[in-house]
């Protein structure tokens, strides 16, 4: 029954660390205030990158528009415009990483909270065979006829 038992704790165990390792376990040797940081400066730069490309990409498509119809004043107020549409949609990309990011940090504790619990019950499950088999051997002691013991 213990064997059965200790099986089944083993093999859950297992599917997690081969499932679950390389994203909850190693996420959790940060703080979560760390992660959270960590991960939204690296968010905030894959955005800038991307909507820097978009605009490159929109001001190369109507570059000759832009150069031949536009006034110098027009085309910084334009930038500006980009540069304050930038940071407003930043703002709004990195409240929504936050919670997305803080989400996926406590979903990833409680799977290793429930791992540990995992590898605590067969910890458990041998130190009682481990009682268990010392207990018979010293019964055998005991008993053995010869008196050599």
């Amino acid at each position: 029954m213990v064997n059965a038992e200790r099986t089944k704790l083993m093999t859950k165990a297992e599917i997690f660390r081969v499932k679950e390792e390389r994203k909850a376990l190693k996420l959790n040797r940060f703080y979560r205030n760390d992660y959270i940081s960590y991960e939204m400066i690296r968010a905030a730069i894959c955005f800038i990158f991307g909507y820097g490309l978009l605009v490159l990409m929109w001001v190369l498509y109507n570059a000759e528009p832009l150069m031949t119809t536009k006034q110098v004043s027009e085309l910084a107020q334009m930038a500006v415009r980009a540069g304050i549409t930038l940071a407003c949609l930043l703002a709004c990309f990195l409240v929504a990483a936050y919670f997305i990011f803080r989400r996926k940090y406590q979903k990833a504790r409680e799977q290793v909270k429930s791992y540990q619990a995992i590898l605590k019950k067969i910890n458990h499950l041998y130190e009682q065979e481990t009682v268990k088999v010392w207990r018979e051997s010293e019964e055998y002691e005991d008993d053995d006829p010869s008196g050599s013991a």
